[in-house]
């Protein structure tokens, strides 16, 4: 059962007719290998580097000398545009990881429901306790979704610098909270609500997320270590497939999040019973 779960994580077009999915994926990895592909961004940094080894090789403090420095800062309007074109990509896989999150629980709802209703009478009496909650509705889908693209981006910085002086513990903690987005998203709670509500689902499933958090981990390490080397033989050929290869990964852990999340609600773990694991 195990390794059908894993392989249903990486196979992100089983959702739904599968079209909207892959639609999704088309277009980000589009818009993904566009900014790659940015004429005016300046991805030479030289400058910069050089600029701080010399203030960090100034011996003595001397304040013409400190203020001649800063007055070249190096940053050129290219480099900042490629900054910004990384940004802007990082948000991008972001929003479409959240989109693809919310349409597979939606999906899983609708079809859970049509299931119920298309079986016989017998498939309805052991489903009708199981019933899901109703899938939230396209406009406030959009709504939320809006919402938590705007919380994101200004947590972002404070969440990334707390995770790289806190990794262990970071790593530790994401089983329980990494299913907040979707139940966000899913309609079931508010958005502050949505932290408490997924860290109490995932108590009793907390091996079960955290083995399938690390598997997807090591596959986007071993992506970002073979995908490189193709930069050596063509930089376009690179920048296509990493920006493939990239959105992949990144759906795939949207997905991992869903199907968390719509198992630990619909089969929560009672006493040292396990009706069902991911």
């Amino acid at each position: 059962m195990f390794l059908t779960t894993i392989k249903s994580i990486f196979n992100i077009d089983n959702v739904g007719n599968r079209w909207g999915v892959r639609f999704l994926y088309l277009i980000t990895v589009v818009l993904t290998a566009a900014v790659d592909f940015n004429p005016f961004a300046d991805t030479d940094f030289t400058p910069l580097q050089n600029w701080i080894l010399s203030m960090y090789n100034m011996t003595e403090y001397d304040p013409e000398v400190y203020d001649a420095i800063m007055m070249t800062f190096p940053l050129s309007k290219g480099n900042i545009i490629y900054l910004l074109t990384l940004v802007v990509g990082d948000l991008i896989l972001l929003a479409s990881a959240y989109l693809y999150a919310a349409i597979y629980v939606r999906e899983f709802r609708l079809e859970k429901i049509r299931t119920i209703k298309d079986n016989e009478p017998e498939a309805y009496d052991y489903a009708v306790s199981r019933l899901p909650d109703k899938p939230i509705a396209v406009s406030k889908l959009i709504g939320r979704l809006a919402i938590l693209m705007l919380v994101s981006m200004i947590v972002a910085v404070p969440l990334v610098m707390i995770s790289v002086y806190f990794m262990f513990m970071a790593m530790l903690g994401l089983p329980f909270v990494f299913t907040v987005p979707v139940a966000y998203l899913s309609g079931d709670v508010g958005l502050f609500k949505s932290i408490p509500y997924s860290a109490k689902l995932a108590r009793k499933y907390y091996f079960a997320n955290m083995r399938c958090i690390a598997i997807v981990f090591l596959a986007a390490i071993a992506v970002d270590f073979v995908v490189p080397l193709l930069a050596q033989f063509s930089l376009t050929a690179f920048y296509i497939i990493d920006a493939a290869a990239t959105t992949w990964m990144w759906l795939s852990f949207a997905k991992l999040a869903a199907m968390a999340y719509c198992t630990m609600k619909d089969f929560p773990i009672k006493g040292s019973r396990r009706p069902f694991a991911i």
